[in-house]
């Protein structure tokens, strides 16, 4: 049996490397005519750093903090939303289907979330609500310019049953 994917969780850390591994998932959206759902996790600090933030800017200044970073992470993802139309147009073209009558595939961006917590947990958490049948991650450069499967990418590897496409950074060339 062939696998076909109909839910695909993008999770994104807002990186270069994940804006280049956000087009694999447009693209394995459109050539299988998914949903595609885009999760940015927003880690929690540990109670300690959280409470020495307190300690020094005040209760009501880590707030408008933490209510900050949220919005930023809220408008780069609707940045994102922005480009679906452009990139689908060019997948589309990319991914006509000759054998189904011409018809052509196309995607739907059906979501951009933004969580906060433990990003593996939070992923996978979002993975099964959303009944996601593919999940795709960004890799990150290592010190020395090899490609490094992250600990997100291997947390999430490790605990899911549903497969996880981790794409590569671009060459330095790209």
């Amino acid at each position: 049996m062939i696998p076909s994917f109909k839910k695909i969780l993008f999770s994104t850390d807002l990186s270069e490397n994940s804006r280049h591994a956000f087009f694999f998932a447009a693209s394995a959206a459109t050539c299988y005519g998914a949903s595609l759902t885009i999760l940015h996790v927003m880690e929690k600090a540990t109670s300690s750093i959280e409470a020495d933030l307190e300690a020094f800017l005040g209760k009501q200044k880590r707030k408008e903090l933490a209510k900050f970073s949220e919005n930023t992470a809220r408008i780069a993802l609707i940045g994102k939303k922005r480009d679906h139309e452009m990139i689908r147009n060019a997948l589309e073209f990319l991914c006509t289907s000759k054998e189904a009558d011409n018809e052509r595939h196309s995607y739907n961006l059906h979501d951009a979330i933004i969580k906060s917590g433990k990003v593996v947990e939070e992923i996978l958490m979002t993975a099964k609500e959303i009944g996601s049948d593919l999940i795709v991650i960004g890799a990150h450069k290592g010190l020395i310019s090899a490609n490094v499967v992250g600990t997100t990418a291997r947390g999430v590897l490790k605990r899911t049953r549903v497969p996880v496409l981790v794409v590569p950074p671009p060459n330095e060339n790209e």
